[in-house]
């Protein structure tokens, strides 16, 4: 049987979120079906992979045209999901080659945050031409599949990113609260400002924030004695940080799918997350995590399970699960499905 050549268009030794996805697909995927192909870059870790990688060299901008333009020419599929960094003559290469590509939304298209595509693109007819070359066009959640690219529709069903068990802990709960964690970068975007205000109303609890970004000075200027800025943590490390902590804040209202939540929730850590881009989808509010609609709500909530320990010792029993689903192993076959469908309907 032909094994499909599938290329992924992440540079899978660099830390990044599309670049993780990518190496994980490469990992998980069926080697005696699917033969991955994916990209490094020079200034990234120095790994040695299993299958075939192109190392985008010294003058960046340069190699990697030629590393997306051998991939598109070695491949059977291809998943492309750096929007801004692949090149245009590669999405043209592959439509003149016939060879189908498909990508992933992974946040709201056009919302009102600096960091949309809209906004990255700078130009409404350049996303528009940018999306055209797509065969299929996923969203990682079905809140974002309710959304339009400039009339092209995206896929109704959702093609769910996954977790590595990595960061899978032997503990089963939380005992008390004694510490809340944030991890992603330090933008306003992120509303971290909401993260200081509750370690202010806590003293008593210890902040942990992961992560660096443009707001990072003004936001130590604000934090409290109880607050711990850690800058940026090697993905593989966050685990460390993890173990030590019971739950995780993200005030965040404008996201795709946070796989921290994913990440969190095999450390038996369940999350606090606003419901403004469809949270319910995955969590049941007080079973394997906590949905609040404002911040008074998030207050009264960390004075209950202060009060309560038992109702965060339960949810983080249960949030485990929520990992186990969405475990790589398992979302892998429905990525084989998708790669499968468009090899087997190309022209």
């Amino acid at each position: 049987m032909k094994r499909i050549k599938i290329f992924l268009g992440g540079y899978i030794n660099y830390t990044n979120a599309q670049n993780i996805n990518c190496l994980s697909i490469a990992k998980h995927i069926d080697k005696d079906k699917f033969k991955p192909y994916a990209l490094t870059v020079h200034f990234g870790s120095s790994n040695k992979y299993k299958f075939n990688t192109f190392n985008c060299f010294k003058y960046f901008k340069i190699s990697k045209v030629f590393g997306f333009l051998w991939g598109i020419i070695i491949c059977d599929v291809a998943y492309l999901p750096k929007h801004i960094d692949t090149p245009l003559i590669a999405l043209k290469l592959a439509k003149l080659l016939k060879k189908p590509i498909f990508t992933t939304i992974e946040g709201n298209v056009s919302d009102r945050s600096k960091d949309n595509l809209i906004d990255l693109f700078g130009d409404k007819n350049k996303i528009k031409k940018h999306f055209s070359y797509f065969n299929q066009i996923f969203p990682i959640t079905t809140f974002l599949s309710k959304q339009k690219i400039n009339s092209f529709n995206i896929q109704s069903k959702p093609l769910y990113l996954g977790v590595e068990n990595k960061f899978s802990i032997r503990s089963s709960s939380k005992k008390k609260l004694n510490q809340i964690i944030f991890v992603g970068s330090l933008i306003k975007r992120k509303n971290i400002d909401e993260v200081i205000r509750l370690a202010a109303e806590y003293p008593n609890i210890n902040f942990k924030i992961i992560g660096d970004g443009p707001d990072k000075e003004n936001l130590i200027k604000k934090a409290s004695l109880n607050v711990t800025f850690l800058g940026l943590i090697p993905h593989h490390l966050i685990i460390n940080y993890f173990k030590k902590s019971d739950l995780l804040f993200l005030p965040s209202k404008s996201e795709g799918f946070p796989k921290v939540i994913l990440e969190a929730a095999y450390s038996s850590i369940p999350s606090v997350l606003y419901d403004d881009y469809g949270a319910s989808e995955w969590i049941v509010n007080r079973k394997n995590g906590f949905i609040v609609s404002h911040f008074e709500e998030v207050r009264l909530l960390i004075a209950e399970l202060i009060e309560n320990p038992l109702i965060l010792q339960r949810v983080s029993r249960n949030v485990k699960d929520l990992a186990s689903f969405f475990d790589w192993r398992n979302i892998i076959k429905h990525w084989e499905l998708v790669i499968f469908k468009l090899y087997n309907e190309r022209k």
